[in-house]
C-alpha cells in the first residue's frame, strides 16, 4: 500500500498520518479444499467448536461474506419453515440445540435406553450355570 501511495497510484487523504489505520486489515488467503473435502469440513467444524477459529473466519477463507452467509441461512429457514421443510440432520451442527426431529416433523424421543438389544444372545447350556 505504501508504494501504491508514494507512486501515485492510489490517492488515500490523510494516509501519512493515519497510515495504521488504512492498513489495519486482516488478509485470508483462500482456503485449498484437501483430497477428502469431507474430512476437511469436520476438521473445521470441530475447530470452530474449540474456539480456534470463528465461523466469519472459516466462510471468509473460503471467499465468502460471513454476514451475508447468515441472512441467506436466515432467509431459507424462514422459507422452510413457512413450507413445513427442514433439510438439516439430526444431530448435525446446522440443527439448533433442541430441534431434534424426525423426517415427519415430530420430536424424537431422546430418552431411549443406552443398551442396545443383543437378540444374538445364547443361553448359557453348561451344566450348574
Amino acid at each position: 500500500m505504501d508504494v501504491a501511495v508514494l507512486s501515485g497510484a492510489l490517492e488515500l487523504t490523510g494516509y501519512d498520518s493515519q497510515r495504521r489505520h488504512y492498513q489495519a486489515c486482516a488478509w485470508l488467503p483462500t482456503k485449498w479444499d484437501w483430497i477428502d473435502p469431507m474430512k476437511d469440513a469436520s476438521a473445521e467444524i470441530l475447530q470452530i467448536d474449540a474456539g480456534l477459529k470463528s465461523r466469519t473466519q472459516a466462510i471468509s477463507e473460503r471467499g465468502y461474506d460471513a454476514e451475508q452467509v447468515d441472512r441467506e441461512i436466515a432467509t431459507e429457514r424462514k422459507r422452510e419453515l413457512a413450507l413445513g421443510l427442514d433439510f438439516r440432520r439430526p444431530g448435525s451442527p446446522a440443527q439448533g440445540p433442541g430441534e431434534a426431529k424426525g423426517n415427519d416433523g415430530s420430536q424424537q424421543d431422546d430418552t431411549a435406553d443406552d443398551e442396545p438389544e443383543d437378540d444374538d444372545e445364547k443361553p448359557d447350556t453348561r451344566k450348574g450355570a
